[in-house]
C-alpha cells in the first residue's frame, strides 16, 4: 500500500442567528489539501466571524503565558 495521507476536515459553523450549527467537512486523499476548502469557509462566515476566532485566538496565546491580550498604544508627536 503506497503512503496515502487522509486528511479528515470537519469544521463547525456557528453564529448568532442559527440555533444550530451546520458542519462543512471534506476527506482529502493521497496529497496534502489545498487552501481552497479554508478560503471559501472562512469567506462565507464574513469579516466580523473571522476577526472573532482571530481574537480568540490571541486571547488562547496570552493565557497560556499568563498575560490578558492589550492592543498596542503607541504615541507620535508631530509638529
Amino acid at each position: 500500500m503506497p503512503d496515502a495521507k487522509i486528511v479528515k476536515q470537519a469544521t463547525r459553523v456557528a453564529n448568532e442567528d442559527q440555533p444550530q450549527p451546520k458542519w462543512k467537512t471534506r476527506l482529502v486523499e493521497g496529497e496534502f489539501p489545498d487552501r481552497q476548502f479554508d478560503i471559501e469557509f472562512w469567506q462565507e462566515q464574513g469579516d466580523e466571524a473571522i476577526f472573532r476566532a482571530a481574537w480568540e485566538m490571541v486571547e488562547l496565546a496570552e493565557a497560556k503565558h499568563g498575560r490578558k491580550p492589550t492592543l498596542q498604544r503607541t504615541v507620535t508627536h508631530l509638529e
